[in-house]
C-alpha cells in the first residue's frame, strides 16, 4: 500500500547523498560513554553529545562539517529548529483529543489559536481569491469525519446547545459543487490546503 501513495518528497526527507544542516534520526544502542550514536540515514552513524535512550526519534544539527567520524560530535536540537532557523517545513506532530473542544482548547501553544476555521459542505462558500484572513500566529483548520463537524459538535458535552457557527467564527465550504454525496477527509484535506494557500499567504504579508 505504501508504494501506491504519492511521494511527499518533503524537505525533512533528506536523501542519502544530500547534505543538510539538520537531519532526522533514530538513536541506537551501544556504548554511551561519549554520547549516543544516531542513524540519520547517511553512510555512517553520527555521534551526539547527549545521552538518549535507544529507539528515540531525534533532530540532529549536522552543521556544515561533513566529517561523519566520532571526532565530530553533534547535538540533538528541538524539532522546531529547522523551521525556525531555515524557514523550512519540517514535518508535523500528532496529538490526541477526546473531543472537538479538546482540539480547540488544549492547544500546544500558550496563547492558544489566533484564528479557528471549520470546514463543511454546509459552510459558507467564498472564492479563495476573495477570502480575507486576519493576521495570525497559530491557525486551526478543522475537518470532520463522514458525518461532518456537526456530529462532532453534537457529541461533545462541552459544546452542548451550540451550533457550528458558534464554535467556528469562520465556517467554510472549501469543496463546493462536489457532486458526490461525501468527500473523504483525506481528499478534503488536499483540496482545502490548496484553497487556503493564497489567503494564508496574503494574511502573512499583511502581518
Amino acid at each position: 500500500m505504501q508504494g501506491l501513495l504519492p511521494p511527499l518528497d518533503a524537505p525533512h526527507h533528506v536523501r542519502k547523498h544530500e547534505w543538510s544542516e539538520f537531519r532526522e534520526g533514530v538513536t541506537l544502542g551501544g556504548d554511551r560513554s561519549k554520547g549516543t550514536l544516531v542513524d540519520v540515514g547517511l553512510s555512517q552513524n553520527v555521534l551526539v553529545e547527549q545521552i538518549v535512550e535507544q529507539g528515540k526519534r531525534v533532530t540532529v544539527a549536522m552543521g556544515t562539517n561533513r566529517d561523519l567520524t566520532p571526532a565530530c560530535v553533534r547535538k540533538v536540537v528541538p524539532q522546531s529548529s529547522p523551521s525556525e532557523e531555515m524557514g523550512s517545513y519540517w514535518g508535523y506532530k500528532v496529538r490526541y483529543a477526546s473531543n472537538l473542544s479538546g482540539v480547540i482548547n488544549d492547544s500546544p501553544y500558550k496563547e492558544g489559536y489566533d484564528h479557528i476555521i471549520g470546514t463543511s459542505e454546509h459552510g459558507e462558500t467564498i472564492i479563495s481569491s476573495e477570502l480575507i484572513l486576519p493576521s495570525f500566529r497559530h491557525l486551526l483548520i478543522a475537518f470532520g469525519g463522514l458525518a461532518g463537524l456537526e456530529e462532532s459538535i453534537e457529541e461533545d458535552p462541552n459544546l452542548n446547545g451550540k451550533g457550528a457557527n458558534d464554535v467556528f467564527p469562520c465556517y467554510l465550504n472549501t469543496c463546493p459543487n462536489q457532486g458526490s454525496r461525501t468527500i473523504r477527509t483525506e481528499e478534503a484535506l488536499l483540496i482545502s490546503l490548496q484553497y487556503f494557500q493564497d489567503p494564508i499567504r496574503r494574511a502573512g504579508m499583511a502581518s
